[in-house]
């Protein structure tokens, strides 16, 4: 089942977000990135594009400031 997240930065401090979406491998292969969000601001949000399914997944890291 696919599904649709919302990511959002809510931290007032100066730190930037970014959100990472993955595909898993097949057959061994390694994991590959499909793309990424920075969100750098406080109420910044991810759109629609973010979502997770059986082969796809969501890293949420902070960026030094």
């Amino acid at each position: 089942m696919t599904k649709l997240v919302r990511i959002e930065n809510a931290d007032n401090a100066n730190f930037k977000v970014v959100v990472e979406v993955w595909d898993k491998g097949h057959n061994g292969e390694p994991d590959t990135l499909a793309f990424s969000v920075t969100l750098d601001y406080p109420t910044a949000m991810t759109d629609s594009r973010v979502y997770l399914t059986s082969t796809r997944y969501v890293v949420v890291k902070e960026l030094p400031a």
